[in-house]
């Protein structure tokens, strides 16, 4: 079913643009939505790779200037004509993450759920949205256990206590031994997000092939606190 609150959402927009010039979500310059200069840089943008936890994760954007601009108002902005743009960049992340596994049985996709507050508030899931808009589609496999604080504002270590056990199988998901994975995301900051899902992943013998991203907050190194837990 399709959500019905984004496509309200954006023919609101539409509406009042009509009346009221509109600006580029990224560059502010007067457009509606994101302009053909930012999308396009979007899409030009190659992906690169990072670590986090001793675990190689492949990134399409850099998530700062026009690129956070522009996540920010899709993800608390309700602004979900973007998604088309951005999925570009989440696409050629999953594209070079797969194409550095290893041979094997297919991979399928799985994202980081939103819990059930974020979805409520925004009427969509980020990710989900993303992957629809690239032409793909994630495997329903995690669940919350139970409402965590809001990462933003903790540091490396709080982030990494505050999700332990977070995450798990969604209710009636079988065993997922032989099945192989790639998780999806749309942000990597510290990286304890990415980490819950692998372990709570692999708790349930999946094999994990790799992490794409949309953006990533570059760190000087990969401070890993605890090696091998996401590796």
């Amino acid at each position: 079913m399709t959500p019905v609150l984004p496509i309200l959402r954006a023919a609101l927009a539409d509406a009042l643009a009509v009346f009221a010039p509109s600006e580029c979500v990224g560059c502010a310059r007067p457009d509606r939505g994101l302009c053909r200069r930012c999308a396009a840089a979007f899409a030009a943008s190659e992906p690169h790779a990072t670590e986090r936890f001793g675990q190689r994760v492949w990134c399409g954007l850099d998530y700062a200037g026009p690129a956070r601009r522009a996540l920010l108002a899709f993800k608390d902005g309700g602004r979900t004509e973007v998604a088309s743009a951005l999925s570009v960049p989440l696409r050629a992340a999953i594209a070079a993450a797969l194409a550095e596994a290893p041979a094997g049985a297919p991979i399928e996709l799985v994202c980081v759920p939103s819990d059930a507050a974020a979805v409520r508030r925004r009427g969509y899931h980020p990710v989900g949205t993303l992957l629809a808009a690239a032409g793909l589609r994630s495997a329903p496999l995690l669940a919350h256990t139970a409402p965590h604080v809001d990462q933003v504002g903790l540091d490396r270590a709080a982030r990494s206590d505050n999700l332990r056990g977070a995450l798990r199988l969604r209710p009636g998901t079988a065993s997922l031994a032989g099945r192989r994975l790639l998780l999806v995301d749309d942000i990597l900051t510290t990286g304890a997000t990415a980490a819950e899902a692998v372990r709570a992943l692999r708790a349930a013998d999946a094999a994990v092939c790799g992490v794409a991203v949309l953006a990533d907050t570059r760190l000087r190194a990969d401070l890993s606190a605890a090696p091998g837990t996401f590796g």
